[in-house]
């Protein structure tokens, strides 16, 4: 169907600081042994498929498991700035717990679904979901060819922003969805600009001893 595009979403593997529950945001870790395994197992998933255009995150956890997936020079690996993951300030590096334990007034003001409220030096979440959407609109721009699959590899909280803006929902409901390490999602996009939902953390390629 002309002007039809999938876009296949893959969240990096899986890095020590997801092991232990720390913050990342635009920290930089890379991979672990059971991540470089997961990203082994997404691209092995997507082997066969045919992307037009390939995007990533410049973060090397998402950048080395778009590299597994897409290790031809053609397409293009194109790394986008804006496909990072949300800046979580001086939160970054810290577990929920520590986190609470140091920040207990903002910790419980984190849960209130509030756009406007950042971590202390971070990103609301209104600033990142307009940072999202307006990855989303470079990703379409960029594409000259307005059918066939797309890849961007990147971070939860991005993709989830991302699959929201692309569905037309509010920036609130971005974290009501789950999306696992080296997960696949899919999201077929129109030429008139709706979208539909079609695959979501599908993560049946990591085996059944995966724990999500």
């Amino acid at each position: 169907m002309p002007g039809v595009c999938r876009w296949f979403l893959v969240r990096h593997g899986e890095t020590e600081w997801n092991r232990v529950g720390r913050a990342q945001g635009q920290s930089d870790p890379p991979l672990n042994g059971t991540g470089r395994t997961q990203v082994r197992q997404v691209a092995a998933r997507l082997a066969g498929t045919e992307f037009v255009a390939s995007y990533t995150s410049d973060l090397r956890r998402a950048l080395d498991t778009a590299r597994a997936i897409v290790p031809a020079p053609v397409p293009e690996l194109v790394t986008l700035v804006e496909l990072r993951e949300k800046h979580f300030g001086e939160w970054e590096g810290l577990t929920h717990r520590e986190v609470a334990n140091r920040y207990p007034d903002l910790y419980d003001r984190m849960f209130l679904d509030d756009p406007a409220f950042a971590p202390p030096g971070g990103e609301s979440d209104q600033d990142f979901f307009e940072r999202a959407s307006s990855a989303v609109e470079l990703i379409r721009d960029r594409n000259h060819r307005p059918d066939g699959s797309v890849l961007v590899v990147a971070h939860g909280g991005i993709l989830r922003a991302m699959i929201v803006s692309l569905l037309g929902m509010e920036a609130t409901a971005m974290w009501r969805f789950r999306l696992s390490n080296a997960g696949l999602s899919i999201v077929t996009v129109f030429g008139d600009g709706s979208a539909t939902l079609d695959l979501l953390n599908d993560t049946s390629h990591l085996g059944g001893d995966f724990d999500a």
